[in-house]
């Protein structure tokens, strides 16, 4: 059974390669943690910084299944600008993405209740395709000769965000605007870069109840697009719940616990629908926050 299903997902992944690569990050807790798809979010916090770790463990039974590791930062600087870092690495079968990237983001006040916030971003990645271990059907077929690796390249990338203070907000990225490339041992690959729209808000049904939708979209030159919604709530200042759906793929339900002032948890179980049903079961992402204070802030709170 394992290997039958070795098989099955390397079909699934490396299949797309050969016309065209679909390898953007895949993660539900985007209204966590912003700053992975767009720089526009820098600075976007609610006290002076945030630090965020995630790690989603997709397709839970399945080997070479997708494993997506990511580290951000997301600070304040002065009144109008931000800042954010971000080290992430994305695993799928034979292929590996590793990136390093920082952030800025200005912010223009448009009235008493909006703002624009712009960023860009600049940072260096690699791809990698290690073909050791996988089970092919044909393995003498040239698409799977040798691994590849596009070495450490520059790349860049840029947001823009339109919010106001009651949190509201739409939000469209590229994230990643240079292509990878193999060189002269490109063969079939192509790769694309994707856009992203991100919108939702922020309604209080009573003082103990908040209500927070969400919708992220990926969209790419031919390649169909890719969308998913969500809808939070929260209970008090400590707990929220909510469900997710991913259009054709999955759907789940999440759970967030502000266990201090400083640290949040989210955990989000997901359940395929897809073809993929049939061999697997589950998807995990979990992420915990930690939020650092001014010291004046801080004073006044103890």
């Amino acid at each position: 059974m394992k290997k039958i299903r070795y098989i099955l997902l390397a079909g699934l992944l490396i299949g797309t390669f050969v016309v065209q690569a679909q390898i953007e990050t895949m993660y539900s807790m985007y209204r966590l943690n912003p700053v992975i798809t767009s720089p526009a979010f820098a600075g976007e916090v609610e006290h002076q910084a945030e630090i965020t770790a995630m790690n989603r463990q997709q397709w839970i039974g399945i080997q070479g299944a997708p494993r997506t590791m990511a580290f951000t930062g997301n600070f304040k600087w002065k009144p109008k600008t931000g800042l954010a870092i971000l080290a992430m690495s994305d695993i799928a079968g034979p292929l590996k993405i590793s990136t390093v990237a920082g952030d800025f983001a200005y912010q223009v006040k448009l009235n008493d209740n909006w703002k624009v916030s712009g960023g860009v971003r600049v940072g260096a990645s690699s791809l990698s395709l290690d073909y050791d271990g996988i089970q092919v059907v044909d393995p003498t077929d040239p698409v799977f000769q040798g691994d590849r690796s596009t070495g450490v390249k520059f790349n860049t990338g840029w947001g823009l965000r339109l919010g106001n203070a009651k949190g509201t907000f739409v939000a469209i990225s590229q994230p990643r605007v240079i292509s990878y490339d193999f060189g002269n041992v490109n063969g079939g690959y192509k790769d694309v870069t994707y856009h992203y729209v991100n919108a939702g808000t922020t309604m209080k049904l009573s003082n103990f109840i908040t209500l927070m939708p969400s919708l992220m979209a990926r969209i790419a030159k031919d390649v169909p697009v890719s969308w998913d919604a969500n809808v939070m709530s929260r209970f008090g200042n400590s707990f929220e719940a909510g469900v997710s759906y991913r259009h054709k793929d999955s759907y789940g339900a999440r759970l967030g616990i502000q266990a201090s002032p400083k640290i949040y948890l989210g955990y989000i179980y997901e359940l395929p629908i897809s073809a993929l049903s049939k061999v697997t079961a589950q998807s995990h992402e979990i992420a915990i926050r930690l939020s650092i204070f001014k010291k004046e802030a801080q004073t006044a709170k103890q």
